[in-house]
């Protein structure tokens, strides 16, 4: 034990790497001793202050291993559940049952506004990533179209009223595009496979 006027003066640290390790002797150690503190399993030198027991982690640097192992974990357990869907997928195609994958490509479509008489376009049909997929083998099996709409407002002083709106208006399309795995092409789009149990499996 130390008294309380020089505990007072002993200096603070907010790590425990910022404590130097203790280099005295044997001979010191029983004369002057050692304390315990509030973190487990560090001890101090009650004559150089520093610390005993060789080297002790600081808690911030033991918390971020310890995160960075349950990912590791957590991640390598998502990698075994991906891998066991992906050999499902290509088992149940192998034996002849029916498996789809589907992807959405965005297609922007003709679009233009109309403002005092003048026409001005805002964007232009794009299909070369939908041809692109079905020269891959996808097919389309929908579009599903994306929308805009704008409220009206009138001014009138120092008021304002709404006035309606404009909705509905067709901006693009997502396209939804299908591919049909076969036990002749099961093998072949493990890939494809992988993409799209990736984005589903959690």
């Amino acid at each position: 034990m130390i008294d309380q006027k020089r505990a007072s003066a002993l200096p603070f640290h907010r790590k425990i790497s910022e404590i130097p390790i203790c280099k005295c002797s044997t001979t010191t150690l029983k004369s002057w001793g050692q304390r315990k503190t509030t973190i487990e399993e560090l001890e101090l030198c009650n004559f150089c202050d520093s610390r005993i027991g060789g080297e002790v982690e600081d808690v911030e640097d033991l918390a971020a291993k310890e995160l960075a192992a349950e990912k590791a974990k957590a991640a390598l357990l998502r990698s075994k559940k991906l891998d066991e869907e992906i050999l499902r997928v290509i088992t149940d195609a192998k034996s002849g049952s029916p498996v789809y994958l589907y992807r959405s490509i965005y297609v922007s479509v003709d679009s233009f506004n109309n403002f005092g008489g003048k026409i001005s376009s805002v964007a232009a049909f794009n299909d070369l990533q939908v041809k692109a997929a079905g020269a891959q083998g996808w097919r389309v099996v929908e579009a599903i179209p994306r929308t805009s709409g704008e409220t009206l407002e009138n001014f009138e002083g120092f008021g304002k009223a709404w006035a309606g709106g404009i909705g509905g208006s067709v901006v693009g399309a997502y396209v939804l595009m299908e591919f049909v795995v076969t036990a002749s092409n099961a093998e072949a789009s493990s890939e494809l496979i992988r993409e799209t149990v990736s984005q589903y499996l959690v």
